[in-house]
């Protein structure tokens, strides 16, 4: 006769691993970096590896939040999760920092109490509890050492830096921006490197940038401009056509270029005030640089 303990034993095995065969959840283990010679306001971590069927997620309600006290000496500080897809297996992994608030006076074996965990598929939550875990708590003060022996040490001095070295790069860096400032300065004719330029040939230097632009009315007007303001500068007053034979008098260097500052000005006075009018053909924003170059040649001769 068969033993029916046997037989319900045999029973009880198949239908449990039919049962873990089942269950989405394979499989669940907790591990510590480290779980010994922890003290009061140590921290220690809780490392979890869940593998689940694929398709399921884990439903992060389930986890206690950062700050929230487990228990009289335990509070999560971090939680840190993450996962792996293996095949038909997921793999979770979930790390919760501790943080101990207990002092002892000598060494005890402490429980970091097992953590509920819910994963869910298409509306379907499944439930999982990740095991209770121990830790040694060490005491800060040595066990033969009584209480009213006890001497609280003085708070540590804060760290020495010497900023000298904070010193020379800020100043390397003035010096440099000092520099660039400086070249800025020359290399644009800025104060206090401000270049004494005659007004022709500065009428000179930017008629022939212009003269790169597109023969436009408007640009034949605005090189007529910097010739009558170099005019103007020289006269020392707003100089009109009427007033260029008195000029000339006063400035005999440029009768040289008479017919030429004469033609100049009855072309301007067409360009700026008859409509509908073309820049004159023989007479180019070129022919304009070339007759600042002769007036700055004159300037020169006279200095």
């Amino acid at each position: 006769m068969k033993n029916p303990f046997g037989i319900a034993l045999g029973f009880a095995l198949f239908f449990h691993s039919l049962a873990e065969a089942s269950s989405p959840i394979h499989s669940i283990e907790i591990s510590s970096p480290r779980d010994y010679g922890i003290v009061m306001g140590d921290t220690l971590a809780g490392v979890i590896r869940v593998e689940t069927e694929t398709g399921y997620h884990l439903e992060t309600a389930s986890i206690p939040q950062p700050g929230s006290a487990v228990n009289d000496f335990l509070e999560i500080r971090e939680i840190h999760s993450d996962k792996q897809e293996l095949g038909n297996e997921t793999l979770y992994r979930i790390i919760l920092i501790y943080q101990v608030f207990k002092g002892v006076r000598e060494a005890e074996t402490l429980t970091v109490p097992a953590l509920p965990l819910r994963f869910e598929r298409n509306g379907q939550s499944v439930e999982t509890i990740a095991p209770a875990w121990n830790f040694t708590l060490t005491p800060i003060i040595p066990t033969n050492v009584p209480d009213e022996a006890v001497v609280l040490r003085g708070e540590l001095p804060p760290p020495y830096y010497s900023g000298i070295n904070h010193w020379r790069w800020l100043a390397a860096c003035l010096s440099g921006l000092c520099g660039l400032g400086a070249y800025a300065a020359w290399r644009f004719g800025l104060p206090p490197f401000r270049r004494n330029v005659p007004p022709f040939a500065r009428a000179a230097s930017d008629l022939k940038k212009l003269g790169k632009k597109p023969a436009t009315q408007e640009n034949y007007r605005q090189g007529a401009k910097l010739l009558h303001d170099a005019l103007n500068e020289a006269a020392g007053h707003t100089l009109l056509p009427g007033q260029l034979w008195r000029f000339l008098e006063a400035h005999p260097e440029y009768q040289g270029s008479t017919a030429d500052l004469e033609r100049f000005f009855m072309d301007s006075e067409r360009v700026f005030y008859a409509i509908g009018t073309v820049p004159p053909v023989d007479f180019s924003l070129s022919k304009l640089e070339g007759l600042c170059r002769k007036l700055a040649s004159a300037w020169g001769e006279k200095r």
